[in-house]
């Protein structure tokens, strides 16, 4: 599309006579295709508005031209009609209040492309150096990272709630099974009933980045608004994540990693109730690891059956998961390792 102040430099020139024949063979198209291509934004009542104003703008202008123009200069009434509607397309377009092109042949594909009405979408870029909090219309709130963007629908009737983010958020998502929301970020789409989590995705990054704190999340990579990732089902979503896993994109290669996120957080609903604290005496290593397990949602696998032998005594209450394990496999003579979502303890095992 042409920028605004070339279009309007252009109406200036075909209303001095001084375009080429080309340029006012495109200024006609213009004016052919306004009815046809061209979407109005607005009530009917403001249509209607609009109608007469613009008309009685175009008759102010003619009369006004008819009068002053010296004799033979005078411009033919259908072709001035024509500029004057143009004009005040253009206008309206300059001050953003109520025109959205929308061609036919446009494509729904990222954010910098969707074509939705001006008015349900709001941007926000954080240029703070701290955290910004944003609520949606929903109840949501995004928590905006600084020197982050994100574009979202205002709509309470759509059958989905959609954001675009660049940048880094942190999504608290008001559950809602008959609204999916959804995340774009690039390539690849985030879907979403009801939980939090981060999502990382920097301007023209080779790589996306989702971690889940609550909830479920499917994630769905070379994907876009066209894909209707809001109705496939969790079993075609390229990766399904829970608490405390992520999964990270890389863009260029199509592919992703799962693995954990750095900082594990206890469930905040867990499967089974939460243990009063982690003091052990003499208890078994299976033991200890079931209450891991249940506490943060993550997989513990023994990767050496001798190391059910072992038996752990200590307190480690008030350590994060990973100082946790630290402790615990020092205890034991073992180690841990992260394997995708999963922790996995090896070492030589003791004796029964």
């Amino acid at each position: 599309m042409m920028p605004e102040k070339d279009f309007i430099r252009l109406i200036e020139r075909y209303r001095a006579g001084q375009c080429t024949d080309e340029e006012i063979k495109l200024i006609d198209q213009w004016y052919d295709q306004l009815d046809g291509n061209t979407r109005l934004s607005m009530t009917e009542t403001e249509r209607l508005d609009l109608k007469k104003k613009l008309w009685h703008q175009i008759n102010d202008e003619v009369d006004s031209d008819e009068e002053n123009s010296p004799k033979g200069k005078l411009i033919q009434l259908p072709l001035f009609k024509r500029w004057v509607a143009a004009a005040a397309i253009a206008i309206i377009v300059g001050l953003g209040t109520f025109i959205t092109y929308r061609y036919q042949s446009a494509t729904l594909a990222t954010s910098k492309n969707a074509n939705v009405a001006n008015t349900e979408i709001a941007e926000h870029t954080n240029k703070t150096d701290k955290a910004e909090s944003i609520a949606l219309s929903d109840g949501s709130i995004v928590h905006l990272q600084p020197q982050s963007s994100i574009r979202y629908s205002r709509s309470l009737n759509s059958p989905k709630r959609e954001t675009w983010l660049t940048g880094k958020a942190f999504f608290e998502v008001q559950r809602n099974p008959n609204r999916p929301f959804l995340v774009y970020s690039g390539k690849v789409a985030t879907r979403v009933l009801g939980t939090s989590f981060w999502v990382t995705a920097p301007t023209n990054a080779q790589t996306v980045e989702v971690a889940v704190q609550t909830g479920k999340v499917a994630v769905f990579k070379n994907a876009s608004q066209s894909n209707n990732v809001d109705k496939k089902t969790n079993d075609e979503a390229d990766a399904v994540i829970t608490p405390n896993q992520k999964v990270t994109i890389f863009v260029e290669q199509n592919r992703l990693a799962r693995g954990l996120v750095d900082e594990p957080k206890p469930l905040t609903l867990p499967v089974r109730a939460k243990p009063s604290s982690f003091t052990f005496d003499a208890s078994p290593l299976p033991e200890v690891l079931r209450q891991l397990e249940q506490l943060y949602g993550i997989e513990m696998v023994v990767g050496n059956k001798d190391l059910t032998n072992c038996r752990f005594t200590g307190n480690i209450s008030q350590q994060p998961l990973y100082s946790k394990l630290e402790l615990l496999c020092q205890a034991i003579g073992a180690h841990y390792e992260i394997q995708g979502p999963r922790i996995i303890i090896n070492g030589a095992g003791c004796t029964p």
